[in-house]
Formats: structure tokens, sequence, C-alpha cells
């Protein structure tokens, strides 16, 4: 039951981080395709053994502008 716990946590922490930065404008892709934050989570909590990795787009001035969802082969 611990392991669900942190895992909960986990998927809440990021869908916080993922929603301020879509609050701000910041686009958020999954493989290719625009997500929401709560789309992010559900789709990594259904893949749970697949490894995705956030790319952090940024611009010249190191502001984040993209956030794109890779699968890690």
């Amino acid at each position: 039951m611990k392991t669900s716990r942190r895992r909960d946590d986990t998927d809440a922490e990021l869908m916080m981080m993922l929603a301020k930065y879509q609050a701000s404008g910041v686009p958020i892709y999954f493989e290719d395709r625009p997500c929401t934050p709560q789309e992010v989570v559900n789709i990594m909590m259904v893949k749970e053994n697949e490894v995705y990795m956030p790319d952090y787009v940024t611009d010249k001035h190191n502001n984040v502008v993209q956030i794109r969802y890779d699968h890690v082969k």
C-alpha cells in the first residue's frame, strides 16, 4: 500500500507541475500529440512499464516554451 501512496503523490505532483506550465501558456505534447496534464498522467499510469522522458524545450532566454514527452527505447 505504501508504494501505491507514493505513486499517487508522484502523479499528483506531476499533474500540478504540468498544470502550472500549461496555465502560463506552455503547450504539452505526448508522442507529438497535444495533451493536458491529466492526459499525460493517465497515459503514464496505463503505460507504467514504458519509459517516457520529458523534454523541456527552451527559448534563447532559457524560458520553457514546450514540454514534450517521448518514448525512450
